[in-house]
């Protein structure tokens, strides 16, 4: 804040004075889960965490919990003492995280992604469907397990990395975390100061995007953004379980007043 205040000049000035060698150096070691875990923050979730198993050492890390812990320790995490959870606490903080992913070879998968979120941020307001879709079969992969692949979380992870980019532009409010209609939305995604779209996504698992589409209609989650003034996407998402492949399709609501 002081840089800022002195030169005049709004910017990551945090990212500028750490490394984010910490980091790889803690994931290169591959704790079990600790992958899996990184993705959901990435994408901007939290995950659970034990914070009483760690030593307060800089050699001792036994498990993906022990890592996570000393991360927070250091300023890379934040943790929630009510729910017992930590996530990657801002935009310039999560910066960093995408600078120590680039430069990991396991995480090369997720690395392309977060880097074409942009392009599918793009592709979604344009109401290109059919990219969409491909881009989310191709996000589905590098997120889940062979075990894990079919559950109805592990899709909703997929879209949450692959749109991680809109972080930059939108606030993204999750399933549960706001009333909209007569029930909630999967994901609501509200422009913050910028002209794009406010959208609302819903996914279905083994049914229809056309189906997904009605569902916004009919429980009406659209009237949870009635005090913004511009066009609304309805983005309607489908996963089918035998094939793989998601479907996708995009109405747009023009200026809600």
């Amino acid at each position: 804040m002081v840089k800022c205040a002195l030169r005049g000049e709004i910017s990551n000035y945090w990212g500028r004075t750490s490394t984010y060698a910490v980091i790889t150096d803690r994931l290169k070691h591959n704790y079990l889960g600790a992958k899996e875990d990184v993705i959901k923050m990435l994408s901007g979730e939290s995950v659970k965490v034990n914070v009483t198993s760690y030593m307060n050492t800089m050699t001792d890390f036994v498990t993906k919990d022990d890592v996570f812990t000393y991360l927070m320790h250091l300023g890379y995490l934040a943790y929630n003492k009510d729910n017992k959870t930590c996530r990657i606490p801002n935009l310039e903080v999560r910066g960093e995280w995408y600078n120590a992913i680039a430069a990991m070879k396991d995480y090369s998968s997720t690395d392309k992604i977060i880097k074409a979120s942009e392009e599918l941020l793009n592709q979604t307001i344009t109401k290109n469907a059919d990219a969409v879709a491909k881009a989310l079969d191709i996000s589905h992969i590098h997120v889940t397990s062979n075990r894990s692949y079919n559950n109805e979380d592990a899709l909703a992870s997929a879209i949450y990395l692959a749109y991680v980019y809109a972080l930059n532009q939108y606030t993204i409010v999750k399933e549960k975390e706001m009333t909209a209609g007569k029930g909630f939305a999967d994901v609501v995604f509200i422009p913050v100061l910028c002209d794009n779209p406010a959208m609302i996504i819903e996914l279905k698992h083994n049914g229809s995007a056309d189906g997904a589409l009605a569902q916004i209609k009919k429980r009406q989650y659209f009237t949870s953004l009635e005090h913004y003034k511009g066009n609304l996407l309805f983005v309607g998402i489908n996963y089918d379980e035998k094939d793989k492949t998601h479907t996708c399709k995009i109405e747009e609501l023009e200026k809600l007043d």
